[in-house]
């Protein structure tokens, strides 16, 4: 058994024979060649809300891609770019809602979200699945995650990450010597997700904010399409657990006066609101645990747009320096949401995936 699958059964509440079945999940979209199954990985009493697009003609790529989301975002998102991949001849592509996002897939503590954990979870659903080999895609966290996932090169086959640079580049311009600033004012927010029940504090801020315009009430019918800041809390519990693996560093804070000083005029509100971080974060955050060279095939799309991730920095084009395989970095006239960009930048985006 992999140190991964070990790290994710420690933190299921109770074992199981594994399981994957159809139409017991209140996933919407079920329709239109879409199936809604859930995945309980064997060993583990976690039961995971997933997408499946089939290829009714079987399809002449039989190797599946998963598809991983981000924060706050759903596995529907991928839906049209999983029919996308039907019509290129993929046999299988899978979305799931990712461990904080399935309900019954969402422990209740901070601890079960550590980044190895969340990678663990990522391959325990494709052995379940069946799948030994597969082609991956993330977006957002879901990006940040995939990195890591796609060390695995006896497992993944290629890797495509929408708006995040390779994740030892990004944690280079986020703290040390090569910083960008520019970045560091981007992520500023980082902190402010990390604090104790940050959903709730500061009156539901970023409940509010975030969490009821994530798309829950889209994504589930029945008893799961309510969403409350205890639940919003285990998606904001993902940058705890990025920082507790060492997977990626954290950005020093400013001032809401340096940051007003330097027209960061939005960041610098959301300083006066939530107030500097603990001492301990003040300063930044290292990564402690670099991923390293990636050795599959890869791709980073990223929007100029994007206001979070400024991908078309310097350090961002540094990606290249972390593949040792074929590599592409595109960038598109996009913001941050790759998938719902529209028009002939999606054309690129998606013929770029495959």
């Amino acid at each position: 058994m992999s140190l991964f699958r070990s790290l994710a059964l420690l933190f299921f509440a109770a074992p199981s024979l594994g399981a994957v079945t159809s139409g017991s999940t209140s996933l919407k979209e079920c329709d239109d060649g879409v199936s809604c199954i859930q995945v309980s990985p064997s060993g583990s009493s976690m039961k995971f809300d997933c997408h499946l697009v089939t290829n009714p003609n079987g399809g002449h790529v039989q190797d599946p891609v998963f598809l991983l989301h981000g924060f706050p975002e759903w596995s529907g998102m991928y839906l049209p770019l999983m029919k996308f991949l039907r019509n290129k001849g993929v046999a299988n592509s899978y979305a799931c809602n990712q461990r904080g996002y399935s309900p019954e897939a969402s422990p209740g503590a901070v601890e079960g979200y550590d980044y190895n954990i969340l990678k663990a979870d990522v391959l325990a659903i494709a052995d379940e699945l069946g799948h030994e080999k597969f082609h991956l895609v993330g977006h957002d966290h879901g990006g940040v995650l995939g990195w890591t996932v796609a060390q695995e090169a006896e497992r993944v086959l290629s890797y495509t990450s929408l708006s995040i640079p390779h994740i030892d580049a990004f944690s280079k311009a986020l703290y040390g010597p090569a910083a960008d600033q520019s970045q560091q004012y981007a992520s500023q927010y980082f902190d402010m997700f990390m604090r104790e029940n940050s959903a709730s504090i500061k009156g539901n801020f970023w409940y509010l904010s975030l969490g009821l315009t994530s798309g829950r009430k889209s994504e589930y019918d029945g008893k799961y399409s309510d969403y409350l800041p205890s639940d919003f809390q285990k998606a904001l519990w993902w940058y705890n657990g990025a920082m507790a693996a060492g997977k990626i560093a954290g950005p020093p804070a400013y001032t809401a006066t340096q940051l007003m000083s330097a027209g960061q005029y939005s960041v610098a509100f959301l300083r006066t609101v939530f107030g500097m971080p603990p001492d301990d974060m003040v300063g930044g955050i290292d990564q402690k645990y670099p991923t390293g060279q990636i050795t599959v095939p890869s791709s980073f799309i990223c929007g100029k747009k994007d206001p979070a991730i400024l991908c078309d920095n310097d350090y961002a084009h540094t990606t290249s320096d972390y593949v040792d395989a074929d590599y592409l970095h595109l960038v598109v006239d996009c913001a941050h949401d790759l998938t719902s960009c529209g028009g002939d930048e999606q054309d690129k985006i998606n013929q770029r995936i495959w």
